[in-house]
């Protein structure tokens, strides 16, 4: 316990002197955060804890938060007005990169198809915590390339959920046909998005018109985060990722009225949490 709280007063301190010097430089604070966790890693010989499920956990919930506050700001009817942003540049990224790379693997590299596919897989898919918190930051997810670039991303994450069934069937060595898994997280899904959409909505309405009436500021944080963190556990209780309910959950929000205050209260916890996952990536 002791040596836990060493190294949280020590990689709040680093990040924290680290993060000032580098802003004089314009550097992104993710690189302050990757410096830290290197810090860490070795002057705590902290090797031996790679793959731990714990850090793995506490790291996830920096991107819940971070796909929270995108959601936020991605309500449907923007995503209506998104859609060739969305839809049709973000499939023609992932696409023709999966192509790409797979021509390049299998017939130049003579990788073997499955290994191929992976590979190419992979390589089509960003990181949304480290584009999109840069975007953030500078202002630029503003700009019309910045519009552009966070409907590729939301693709991306869309795009995750059949990625992983295919990788499961590829990878799978048991009876279960591809048809009766597609058909079982279909129906996930639309159980996943139903709760959220139809029964969620109404709840978290409701609780945030209460706890925001009540102007007590701390019942009105902890139901932000129980909403979160309910939505994250619904959907990978489903078989899903926990920032897709995340996600879903800052996207019923951001149709309400307290859209504003919640992104505003919600935005240090995401930002402390999101540093605690490129610390624990190293």
């Amino acid at each position: 316990m002791d040596s836990m709280l060493l190294y949280i007063v020590v990689a709040l301190g680093v990040s924290t002197i680290l993060n000032l010097f580098l802003k004089h430089f314009g550097v992104s604070q993710i690189i302050g955060y990757i410096l830290t966790g290197t810090i860490l890693v070795y002057a705590f010989d902290l090797r031996h804890l790679e793959g731990s499920q714990v850090l793995e956990h506490i790291g996830e919930f920096g991107i819940v938060f971070l796909m929270f506050t995108i959601g936020l700001e991605i309500s449907l009817s923007k995503m209506n007005s998104m859609k060739k942003e969305i839809f049709l540049n973000g499939f023609l990224q992932v696409g023709l990169t999966t192509l790409v790379i797979y021509g390049i693997s299998h017939y130049i590299f003579n990788l073997q198809e499955k290994s191929a596919l992976i590979l190419s897989l992979a390589f089509a898919l960003s990181s949304t915590a480290v584009v999109l918190s840069y975007l953030k930051s500078s202002k630029e997810i503003y700009r019309p390339y910045g519009q552009r670039a966070t409907g590729i991303l939301i693709f991306q994450d869309i795009a995750v959920i059949p990625i992983l069934i295919l990788l499961g069937f590829l990878i799978s060595e048991g009876d279960e046909s591809i048809a009766v898994i597609l058909t079982d997280t279909f129906f996930s899904a639309i159980i996943v998005i139903g709760l959220l959409f139809v029964v969620g909505k109404r709840v978290m309405t409701w609780l945030l018109h209460f706890s925001a009436t009540s102007e007590v500021d701390e019942l009105f944080m902890s139901s932000v985060l129980f909403i979160v963190v309910s939505a994250s556990l619904l959907a990978s209780f489903m078989g899903f990722t926990y920032s897709l309910g995340a996600f879903v959950a800052g996207m019923i929000i951001a149709e309400t009225k307290y859209h504003h205050k919640v992104e505003s209260d919600i935005a240090p916890f995401k930002d402390i949490l999101l540093g605690t996952f490129f610390i624990i990536v190293v």
